[in-house]
């Protein structure tokens, strides 16, 4: 019967049997070994070769690998291993250095700090379970008013960026940056930092010259890998010119956490290095008495906008430089929200133009001191050449002498013989035209030589000034024939010869150009630094930078300079500042045409831009300005009142 017959019909019996067996078989099998028989230890235990070959193999390939993955983690990987064992072990906590302050010539504080709290990240540094990314999101959650869901979202996307640090949450009240570090243990990978805030205290009148500060942008971090990608740098005028110098350097903190990212103990520190700080070469209370002036003329004059600059012409310090309109620096400096901007965007008065320095402008009369002198200098004309100006002058077409072009003076009657002082005097039109292009027989600078001399001056080109700026633009005939495939006709140097046609300029160049004929025929770099310092102590001071001198002999410059002070004793200025400015002026009206259907009295858009031009003391200068307002009408009508009260004020105060 089989085996299964046995068990079926007597399990008891079948049990019992192959108990026995075993028994009987163990018996054996003790037998064998203690008698040494290997017969049946043979038969039952014989293993082929190719298995122990096999097992040879393997324990030696198992041991290779073994020994590899050793050399690499220790050896080949092993600084690189220490250092991430270190890094998650000890963490760096950057400190960032107080920013310099900014003050004006005299010690008034324009620019400062306050704090700031801003919410860092460390991708390497947070945890890699989910539910802890959770937990942290929770946390912060009613802290910051942040749903934890968009929370947790930035969390696992800021966790696979390539970043060093990443920044989770600026401006951060002081009340709510308590709550978060109460809660540091909780959150690792996480950090609160103390960021200065820049704070304007220049009322807005400075906002284009001072800059302001934000985030730095990804290209700007390209350009400056120093900088951490959570820094804050200077975004224009001042803040940025001088970057390096207000900045200062971090210092650094190490701590070594445990496991869970929470603080163990305090390893080492750095302390940062605060910035240095800026002194101006602006006069505030001058600065405010100069806004006061071009804000109340823009008002009167019924105009949007207006600028106005002010100069030391012996050493180019910028004492006071005003735009009108102007906006708040801090609003960019906190992190502006894209409605303010867009309102200052969309704002037909632009207030985000530095008029000043990039507002590029017809400047009318105010260039015919500088054509006077080029025609002294080129001995086109002398103190005693004269011109008839009757009011007009008429002009044959050299093609067809059928087709007659008539330039008219400002004056419809004219002025009557004019020599080059009383041409200033009475701003004749007339006499500006010869000189400039000719007329029947008298021969003219002529274009080369006159653009020439305008560029001598500095316009066509930047001044050097120490903050961003426009070059303004000198007309020739090759920019004209590239650009609109016509030739240079003399009606183009007649209207470039009383500051019309294309030439464009900055209230910024024509002070620099003004301040030529006020120091001597020298044209001085400007600039808006006076100084550096550091722990009260001067680091250096801005240096008197002459790009240009003695290019007029002292002789026809001085006609030059009767003509501006006869300006304001007996010629188009007349009497409006010389009865209450305690010094004597020299200066020069300037009335620009702003398009082709010239000043109609009604629409803004069409009338002309009122300039003024001026340094005082006559015989020996100390300030020279530049005031223009826009579309507003006649220079002796805004432009110079407004300089009267900022020299009134000047020569009473300072």
């Amino acid at each position: 019967m089989s085996i299964f017959g046995d068990f079926y019909n007597n399990p008891i019996k079948f049990s019992r049997n192959k108990k026995e067996q075993m028994i009987s078989q163990s018996e054996d099998w003790s037998a064998a070994i203690l008698s040494g028989s290997s017969d049946l230890l043979a038969s039952e235990a014989k293993i082929p070769k190719y298995t122990y070959l096999l097992i040879v193999v393997f324990a030696l390939l198992a041991s290779l690998t073994l020994s590899w993955k050793l050399f690499s983690l220790q050896v080949a990987q092993g600084k690189e291993n220490a250092l991430l064992a270190s890094n998650n072990r000890i963490r760096t906590i950057n400190i960032t250095a107080p920013r310099g302050a900014i003050y004006d010539r005299n010690g008034v504080l324009l620019a400062r700090n306050v704090a700031q709290y801003d919410l860092v990240v460390s991708p390497l540094q947070l945890p890699k379970s989910q539910n802890d990314i959770n937990k942290i999101s929770e946390t912060i959650s009613p802290i910051l008013n942040v749903p934890a869901d968009d929370l947790r979202d930035r969390l696992n996307k800021i966790q696979k960026s390539q970043q060093t640090e990443v920044l989770l949450e600026s401006n951060i009240d002081r009340e709510k940056s308590l709550q978060l570090e109460e809660k540091s243990r909780e959150l690792p990978g996480l950090l609160l930092e103390t960021t200065p805030q820049r704070q304007y205290l220049d009322e807005n009148m400075l906002a284009h010259f001072l800059g302001y500060i934000g985030r730095i942008s990804a290209e700007e971090w390209k350009e400056k890998p120093e900088y951490r990608p959570v820094d804050v740098i200077g975004k224009s005028g001042i803040e940025k010119s001088y970057e390096s110098e207000l900045k200062g350097i971090s210092g650094r903190e190490q701590i070594e956490v445990d496991a869970s990212g929470k603080p163990v103990r305090f390893l080492a520190r750095v302390e940062p290095v605060a910035g240095k700080n800026i002194s101006l070469s602006i006069d505030w209370e001058l600065q405010k008495q100069m806004y006061g002036a071009v804000k109340s003329q823009v008002e009167r004059s019924g105009a949007k906008a207006g600028s106005g600059i002010a100069l030391d012409p012996q050493t180019g310090e910028v004492l006071a430089a005003v735009n009108y309109p102007t906006y708040d620096a801090n609003l960019f400096a906190k992190g502006i929200k894209q409605d303010e901007y867009n309102k200052l965007l969309n704002n037909d008065a632009k207030p985000l133009l530095n008029r000043v320095t990039s507002g590029n402008y017809p400047v009318g009369s105010v260039i015919k001191p500088f054509i006077s002198a080029a025609a002294l200098q080129e001995n086109v004309v002398t103190s005693s050449t004269t011109i008839s100006d009757n009011g007009k002058i008429e002009v044959q077409n050299i093609y067809d002498p059928s087709v007659v072009y008539t330039f008219k003076g400002w004056k419809p009657e004219g002025i009557g013989n004019v020599n080059v002082v009383r041409a200033i005097e009475q701003s004749s039109d007339i006499y500006f035209y010869q000189v400039g292009g000719g007329y029947k027989g008298f021969q003219g600078l002529g274009e080369r030589r006159l653009l020439d001399w305008y560029s001598k001056f500095g316009f066509g080109k930047k001044t050097g000034l120490d903050i961003e700026e426009s070059a303004g633009y000198l007309p020739s005939p090759e920019k004209k024939k590239k650009s609109t495939g016509e030739a240079w006709y003399v009606g183009d140097t007649y209207n470039v010869s009383i500051g019309q046609g294309d030439l464009k300029a900055t209230p910024l160049q024509m002070a620099v150009a003004t301040s030529s004929i006020a120091n001597g025929g020298k044209i001085v770099k400007p600039h808006l630094l006076r100084s550096v310092s550091a722990d009260k102590s001067l680091v250096r001071a801005a240096p008197v930078d002459i790009i240009k001198a003695d290019f007029i002999s002292a002789q026809n410059l001085r006609l030059v300079q009767q003509g501006m002070e006869s300006v304001v004793s007996q010629g188009t200025a007349c009497c409006t500042m010389k009865n209450e400015v305690p010094v004597q002026v020299a200066g020069k009206t300037g009335t620009a045409e702003t398009s082709s259907e010239g000043f109609d009295g009604k629409n803004p858009r069409t009338r002309p831009h009122a300039w003024f031009s001026s340094y005082a003391p006559a015989n020996n200068p100390r300030i020279s300005t530049v005031i223009m307002v826009e579309n507003s009408g006649e220079g002796s009508e805004f432009a110079a009142p407004a300089t009267r009260e900022v020299l009134k004020w000047y020569f009473s105060n300072r």
